[in-house]
């Protein structure tokens, strides 16, 4: 009865403008941002159906779906659409509605061509360049290069929005300042960097600048102050050093996951050329500063 009471007898509206429709019952779903929602959703998907093969996968997070396939581009295609032909009739069975629209497909590889992109109630998901997925953005050559453009132009907006407080003359001591980077405008920067932190040289720079711009600015440094002083005298990490400082607990952690999704992951040598960006190279990186 608890939860009968909780889901039926509930309306919505929609406002369009400064214009209010009607009152009308919502007969499915839960309620958005509540506690028990999320519980309730993992519930009514609980028997989602699992891939019978296992080069294909199925990633729950919340109502974010992804379904992965790997191997040989002769079979790959196969697989993932056999699965997804399951998938779609336990939708059905259910009520699913899923907007095909808005599905995405990407295929990883450095190849030009790609094969005859998947099929989800008969009807293609064309191939995108790149994806977003838990707030990663994804390219199809796993560069990251859109994604540390995306975390630029968050980082711009956040600190535009925090320079009063932390501009040159902000009247904000120096200590708070510096906590206001750590806590609100570092994290934008390391979100998930264990995962894209082994990226080019050229594309981790951006981020480097993005953080001397921005402690250079709350120490009103002067033009001849190197930037590598400015981090010593601060005790921060540069963040080449603090990415390596965080997938160091990171992989310590995951080592002993019980997701089959990690346990999945293929080992590798991260000290051989051909492997230089996957992930755990950032653990090669023996020396750390201080700070």
């Amino acid at each position: 009865m608890l939860i009968a009471t909780y889901l039926q007898g509930r309306l919505f509206i929609v406002r369009v403008g400064s214009n209010l429709s009607s009152e009308r019952v919502i007969r499915a779903g839960v309620v958005q941002g509540s506690k028990v929602g999320a519980i309730l959703f993992n519930i009514f998907v609980n028997d989602i159906p699992s891939p019978r093969n296992c080069q294909t996968q199925l990633c729950l997070f919340a109502d974010d779906t992804a379904v992965m396939s790997t191997g040989t581009s002769q079979t790959i295609m196969e697989d993932l659409n056999t699965y997804l032909i399951q998938l779609a009739k336990w939708l059905i069975l259910w009520k699913i509605k899923v907007n095909t629209d808005k599905c995405q497909a990407v295929y990883f590889t450095r190849r030009r061509s790609n094969p005859n992109p998947p099929m989800l109630y008969r009807r293609p998901i064309p191939w995108s360049n790149s994806t977003k997925y838990l707030g990663v953005t994804l390219d199809k050559k796993l560069t990251y290069k859109d994604h540390i453009d995306n975390i630029r132009n968050k980082y711009n907006g956040a600190k535009a929005h925090l320079y009063p407080l932390m501009g040159r003359k902000a009247k904000l001591s120096l200590r708070y300042k510096l906590l206001l980077y750590k806590a609100l405008l570092r994290p934008v920067i390391s979100y998930a960097s264990p995962v894209w932190g082994a990226a080019a040289k050229t594309h981790i720079q951006k981020l480097e600048t993005l953080q001397n711009s921005t402690l250079r600015m709350i120490t009103d440094a002067p033009w001849f102050i190197r930037n590598k002083n400015i981090l010593h005298d601060l005790k921060v990490l540069t963040i080449k050093n603090f990415f390596s400082k965080l997938v160091t607990n990171f992989f310590n952690q995951i080592d002993n996951h019980t997701n089959p999704a990690i346990g999945s992951i293929p080992t590798y040598d991260p000290t051989i050329p051909r492997k230089k960006r996957r992930p755990r190279t950032l653990l090669l990186q023996d020396n750390i500063d201080a700070g």
